[in-house]
Formats: structure tokens, sequence, C-alpha cells
């Protein structure tokens, strides 16, 4: 079984990371993490009712499609550089599409070629959407639906509107991909390290949102035997016990974190604080006898 989109713009050799999240390109980076935490509880293997089967199947499509997607949309740089050979994709084939026509498989992307605009090309991708999910036969068949209403997107529009935020491919400070002088094309961007703790990370942090912190705690215990040098599992290791009035074993989380990445933002976000809930109180001064404080010596 392939884990991966055939058609729309993959079929041009570029993976649609937004296609395998079930979202326009014009998404907000904001609603890319809501999506990818939905979906990583959707596909989580411990889901009530999953034979063994179902979990294995679950674990593939969230490690082999959505987390590599989330990776690269969720980094600003990384978004932008993908935006841009989008763009540049677009730029080649208007030169060319008299000599390479597209050939779309399914009714809904061939009447958005017919009539294209932004508002149907958007409508189209929410009808479709919320079906991708919803079991494992449909996954593929919907997400290349997707990819092709997003190539239709990318072809027809003059004025590509991406998603908004500070990695618009419009943005003169947004370095364009590397491309190789001997034939013209677009080396592939490297794609980021991705932690194998990186599904029990985000279930602890949409647990956290949730003030579940039992539930953030053991996500975040399995996190640290998959990725025991991970300084983000200790922070929020860290949270989740400072919430659980556990100062003394927050502080020693917090260090953790920041003995292996001394610029961790959420240990160094919250370690004054503990510190400073761990400190003993300091004793009042002792009385002297006699009026006024004097004393007898």
């Amino acid at each position: 079984m392939t884990f991966k989109i055939t058609e729309g713009i993959a079929k041009y050799g570029i993976s649609d990371y937004y296609a395998v999240l079930g979202l326009p390109l014009t998404t907000e980076p904001a609603q890319i993490r809501k999506k990818f935490l939905k979906l990583a509880k959707i596909l989580h293997p411990d889901v009530f009712g999953k034979t063994a089967a179902e979990k294995e199947i679950a674990t593939k499509y969230f490690s082999k499609m959505v987390s590599p997607a989330y990776q690269v949309l969720n980094s600003d740089r990384d978004r932008g550089e993908y935006l841009a050979t989008l763009r540049i994709f677009a730029q080649g084939w208007k030169q060319k599409q008299d000599l390479e026509p597209v050939v779309l498989q399914t009714d809904i992307a061939q009447r958005l070629y017919r009539i294209p605009h932004e508002i149907t090309y958007k409508k189209y991708v929410e009808e479709v959407a919320p079906k991708q999910y919803e079991s494992f036969d449909t996954i593929l068949e919907y997400s290349n639906t997707l990819s092709e209403l997003n190539l239709v997107y990318v072809l027809t529009q003059n004025n590509l509107a991406f998603s908004a935020g500070s990695s618009s491919p419009a943005a003169a400070s947004n370095p364009l991909p590397a491309t190789n002088a001997s034939n013209n094309t677009t080396a592939p961007a490297p794609q980021p390290m991705q932690s194998p703790a990186l599904r029990n990370l985000n279930m602890a942090e949409l647990f956290i949102g949730k003030k579940q912190w039992s539930d953030a705690l053991k996500e975040l215990l399995a996190a640290e035997k998959l990725d025991p040098n991970n300084a983000k599992v200790f922070a929020l290791k860290g949270v989740v016990q400072m919430n659980q009035n556990a100062t003394a074993i927050a502080k020693s989380s917090f260090q953790k974190a920041l003995k292996l990445d001394p610029k961790e933002p959420t240990a160094l976000k919250y370690i004054n604080q503990v510190n400073a809930a761990s400190k003993p109180p300091e004793k009042p001064p002792e009385k002297k006898g006699g009026l006024f404080g004097w004393g007898k010596k």
C-alpha cells in the first residue's frame, strides 16, 4: 500500500502538503496547526475501537503523510520556500501550456478548471476535506481530489494569493529555492529533521491546552522514551508538573530542558517562576526585647 498522493500537484513531482492536511493553499498559518492537531487525534493508535491492523495503518498515514506535511507548513521559512516553488512551477507551466494540457481525473476539478475562481476553489475544498479522513479507504482518494483542486488554483490564478503570514512568497525577505545552474531545475528543499516523538508531543500540547494534565503527562513520558534528548519534552513535562503543584519536579524538568537546549523557549519562560516558588519563605526578623527594640545585651 502506498501512502502518497499521485494526482494533481503531486503528478508533477511536487509534494502537496496542503492536500494531505485537507487545506486550501490560502489557509492562514494558525489554522494549519489547528488542523494538524485534529488529524493527530483522529490517527492516534490508541483511539478506542481500532484493530491492530487499523492502528498500524493510522500510524503509517500519520508518519508518512501528515507529519512530514506539517513539518514543512509549520515552519515559516520552509512554508515560504514551498509556496515559492509552487509559484515557479505555475510560471513555467503557463509558458508551455499549449504543449502540455492539464489532465484532470475528477469531475469537481474539471468544473473548477472550466470556471476558475478563488471563492469557488475554497468552496470545493471545504466540500471535499471533511470526507478525507472519515475512513482509511477514502484518505488517498480525497487527497488526490484536493491536490487536483490545488493544481487548478495554482495554474489558473493570475495573481496567486497564498496563506498570509511572514512566509508569504511575495515577501522580499523570503529566499527562493536554490536552482541547479546546469539545467535550471529547482533543487528540492532539505527536509527538516523529524522527532520520533512528534505525535506524542503534539497530543501532549493538545491535552495541555485542555488542562488535562494526567493525559498530557502520559504522552510526554512516552515521548521521553522515544526521544530522550528532546528539550521540548522536558519543557512540557515541567509545565504539566507545575500545574500539578509539583514545583520541585517541574524545576528539575525545566533545568533538564535547558541543559539540552539553552534556548528552549517554554523552559526559559517558566524556570524563574518555579525558582521563586521553590524558595523557602524568609524568616521574619527576630524581635528584640525591651521597649522600641532596645533590649538587654
